[in-house]
């Protein structure tokens, strides 16, 4: 089972694949391999400072649920097909991807868990 710790590093990870992979098109994800390490680890962690586990085992409810993924899902590929044409635009396509990719990162690891992840959840 993922803990703090374990969605923190995949997020990490996935901070650094998105800088190093995401050249297609000149695009680039514009975004220092720090910046990307800090930002995955926050976002791989978010869901849990969302909705913490603190003596309640139920925690996953809305902010851990399957809407969430196929909303963060969405919006990550509107990001991915967007053609940034500053700088400035690169860095924030580059730090969506991130954020979602680290974010996606933490539900997926907690769906394969035996609680696995409630379809919608209570808000």
């Amino acid at each position: 089972m993922a803990c703090g710790p374990t969605h923190k590093l995949v997020g990490v990870m996935v901070g650094f694949a998105v800088t190093a992979f995401d050249e297609s098109d000149g695009r680039s994800a514009a975004i220092h391999p720090i910046t990307s390490a800090a930002l995955g680890s926050f976002f791989g962690a978010l869901p849990d400072l969302l909705e913490p586990a603190i003596n309640n085992p139920h925690h996953r409810q809305f902010c851990h649920s399957l809407v969430t993924v196929a909303a963060i899902g969405y919006g990550m590929r509107r990001a991915y097909l967007w053609r940034p044409s500053t700088d400035r635009e690169k860095f924030l396509r580059g730090m969506a991807l991130i954020a979602g990719g680290a974010y996606l990162s933490h539900l997926l690891l907690d769906c394969i868990t035996p609680r696995s992840l409630p379809i919608l959840g209570k808000f």
